[in-house]
């Protein structure tokens, strides 16, 4: 009999050892998972994660920081290394001390990041030159310096401006250009006909007034300036007196140029590469050289002759100017192997690169033809 019953019980302990090791490993896993959860629960508490947050922050603010810093330093040393060249070019142009300080004044006042760029540029010192008069109340500066600034125009060849620039405003103008004028610029007309351009200075400038009744100050007239070799200039102006035999007009800097140019051509010698387009597609490429220039085209000398109609891709280095690829341009005239170009597309950036060129090269001229 005890031999029975001790079977039965080594055998109800096998039947009853998966439950038993069931329960224990549940019993480890919910401890495991507890302590897991505990663990979590101690390592990223709310506090914890706002510190997290913060650092994580400072860090990315410190990055920024740091960045800006650096691109202003770039910036300061670019700005430095512009003043400098503006310095120099200014040495060049033997101003005297005042004269110098002026420019240095226009260049500050307008925020120029380029202040050589004033002094090369009818344009650019025409558009700073409206932002210092503005800050600076035209109405209230001293003749003399007023006279000054008038001066720096002929010294900086701004004045008489070549033709080859359109004019951006009044004050650009010089005497003797004729112009139709129409008083007043709407309703009856008491005045019409030809006038000429008497003189000009930075406060106003003066036209000879048809015949006809005076004109009361206020009155706004209609102007039509044309330019031999530019373009026709319609605008707007104010008469501040009636002189009798001359009209005094306050300055205007917003011109309508309502003609194309006749583009002013200036001999270079500048290599170029040419590529020949078939349909769209790239077709013989070769070397030839640019001999002559203007903002609307080029003379070039080529080592075939190509038909009248042919559209080119140039790509050519402006002396000074940077360089120009895939120029588009279309053959309207071949005589040997000189073949006269006009851009095609849409080139108005190219123009004026071209157009600055022409401008620095007829100034540069001048002055060794003066010198």
């Amino acid at each position: 009999m005890r031999p029975i019953l001790s079977k039965f019980i080594f055998i109800a302990a096998l039947l009853n050892t998966p439950a038993l090791a069931q329960a224990d490993s549940v019993s480890k896993y919910d401890l495991y998972a507890e302590s897991l959860r505990k663990s979590v629960d101690k390592n990223f508490s709310l506090t914890t994660i706002l510190i997290f947050v913060v650092v994580l922050t400072s860090f990315i603010v410190a990055i920024v920081v740091y960045e800006i810093y650096r691109s202003n330093k770039i910036k300061r040393g670019l700005l430095d290394l512009a003043w400098k060249k503006f310095d120099y070019n200014l040495m060049l142009l033997k101003l005297n001390k005042s004269g110098a300080e002026i420019l240095k004044e226009i260049a500050l006042e307008s925020g120029l990041q380029d202040p050589d760029s004033m002094i090369k540029s009818p344009h650019v010192f025409e558009n700073s030159l409206e932002i210092y008069y503005k800050k600076r109340k035209i109405e209230s500066m001293q003749s003399e310096k007023l006279k000054e600034i008038r001066d720096l125009r002929r010294k900086l060849h701004f004045l008489p401006l070549s033709k080859e620039i359109a004019f951006t405003s009044t004050r650009q103008f010089d005497s003797g250009e004729k112009c139709i004028v129409q008083i007043p610029d709407s309703g009856p007309v008491t005045h019409k006909g030809m006038c000429v351009v008497l003189s000009s200075d930075e406060l106003r400038w003066f036209v000879a007034r048809p015949e006809g009744p005076p004109v009361p100050a206020g009155t706004w007239m209609r102007v039509n300036l044309t330019r031999p070799g530019d373009a026709e200039y319609a605008f707007r102006a104010q008469v501040l007196h009636d002189l009798g035999g001359e009209i005094v007009l306050s300055h205007m800097n917003q011109l309508n140029r309502t003609q194309q140019r006749n583009w002013v051509r200036i001999d270079v010698s500048v290599p170029v590469e040419v590529t020949q387009m078939e349909n769209g597609n790239v077709g013989d490429i070769f070397m030839g050289k640019i001999i002559d220039m203007s903002g609307g085209g080029f003379g070039m000398s080529l080592p075939v002759k190509l038909p009248t109609g042919s559209s080119l891709l140039l790509s050519f280095d402006i002396p000074g100017h940077g360089r120009i690829d895939n120029l588009l341009v279309k053959v309207v005239r071949v005589a040997g192997t000189v073949h006269s170009v006009a851009f095609e597309g849409a080139v108005l950036s190219v123009q004026e690169q071209i157009i600055q060129y022409i401008f620095e090269k007829q100034r540069q001229d001048s002055l060794i033809k003066h010198s």
